[in-house]
């Protein structure tokens, strides 16, 4: 096999990406739905649990995290590094 032009490494790249954003919205898609199926079966249990005597379930905790892009964090590798080495901070 060649040497891949830059051509055709994005190329590459874009199928690439292509095919793993299909993906991420299947499984997002998959995600949404299994929420809503979740939530209508806890309303189904804390009707149940209320008719019985039964405690309601809570919704579980759940961590969200949001994807940051590189260029919108500043650029404090340096800083980083400094305080994680104590230099700069009055140490030898």
């Amino acid at each position: 096999m060649g040497v891949k032009s830059l051509k055709e490494w994005l190329a590459e790249g874009e199928q690439l990406y292509g095919q793993a954003m299909s993906e991420y919205k299947h499984i997002e898609s998959q995600l949404e739905q299994l929420e809503h199926l979740l939530s209508s079966k806890r309303t189904e249990v804390n009707q149940i649990a209320h008719v019985i005597g039964r405690p309601p379930v809570e919704p579980s905790r759940r961590v969200a995290a949001q994807i940051v892009e590189a260029e919108a964090v500043p650029p404090v590798v340096g800083s980083v590094t400094r305080a994680l080495t104590g230099r700069g901070l009055g140490r030898a």
